[in-house]
């Protein structure tokens, strides 16, 4: 008598790839729905919390005259998206922002990798320049952007030169970093190959300059966001960051939480459009 025999069944304790796989998608949708949740009571506390009476007259950091609501925010949102609010052109200003954004993080990762890698490939010169990054570094990047608003003006190429500046030391010492960790043995065998100091330099460090600058690239567009909308906010340039400032004149609560709301979305967008450049370079990462 023959029977069909079933499926081999995995071994006692065994973890196969088909469980692996639903662990993974059971702990995404566990930590979506507690992530949502986490929302949902942040934006319900913080709706109906000041409404409780007595609370916005006793606690001031609870009035809601200070603290704005989520529908008053949401409301402010779509009217400053579809072009309601008189004088806040959105679309403009978020280009202005996201312009010195893009242009100068890309403009100061360039540069960081170069400087990073020629200072790894020459310890003399990194010898005598190193410690001068060090010092620049340490001043408040803040206290440059009235120097550079004066030589350039409150303009976009203000906003891309302070950004680039911030994103500079990120790129540099990443790379810097990344070139000074070729082994030895590696940099011996090239030289055994006949390869010249140019070569080693093209050849051996290059690629792990690369792969640690880009390894940076999330964190260089969160503060190239931020260094951007700070530069408008004191220059007075025409960005997210002038809109901001008008509405913490006007004491706008409404308006004011509206574009911290939209920075919060775009930097949300650009940071996970990093992360996927990222991870097109640094393939293991995936």
């Amino acid at each position: 008598m023959t029977t069909q025999l079933d499926a081999p069944l995995a071994a006692p304790g065994k973890v196969t790839t088909r469980d692996r796989r639903r662990i993974r998608v059971s702990w995404a949708v566990t930590r979506l729905v507690i992530q949502l949740a986490c929302v949902a009571g942040f934006l319900l506390a913080w709706e109906y919390v000041p409404r409780i009476p007595g609370i916005a007259g006793d606690v001031k950091w609870l009035d809601p005259f200070f603290i704005s609501a989520p529908s008053r925010v949401a409301e402010s949102v779509w009217d400053l998206v579809a072009g309601n609010v008189p004088g806040a052109s959105l679309w403009s200003y978020l280009y202005t922002t996201l312009f010195g954004t893009i242009v100068g993080a890309t403009i100061g990762l360039v540069l960081g990798a170069l400087a990073g890698l020629i200072l790894s490939n020459s310890p003399k010169l990194s010898d005598v320049l190193r410690p001068f990054i060090v010092i620049l570094n340490s001043v408040p990047r803040v206290a440059l952007i009235p120097v550079i608003v004066i030589l350039v003006g409150p303009s976009r190429g203000a906003s891309v030169i302070s950004v680039a500046m911030t994103v500079f030391f990120l790129g540099f010492f990443n790379a810097y970093e990344g070139g000074l960790t070729i082994q030895q043995a590696m940099l011996d065998n090239a030289k055994l190959l006949g390869a010249k100091k140019a070569a080693v330099m093209r050849t051996v460090r290059l690629p792990m300059v690369v792969i640690w600058t880009f390894a940076v690239v999330p964190n260089a567009i969160s503060f190239g966001l931020l260094s951007a909308v700070f530069t408008e906010l004191l220059a007075g340039i025409p960005g997210m960051g002038t809109l901001l400032q008008s509405a913490t004149v006007n004491v706008n609560a409404d308006l004011m939480f509206a574009v911290v709301v939209i920075l919060a979305v775009v930097g949300l967008v650009l940071y996970g459009l990093a992360l996927k450049l990222r991870s097109a370079v640094i393939r293991w990462e995936r």
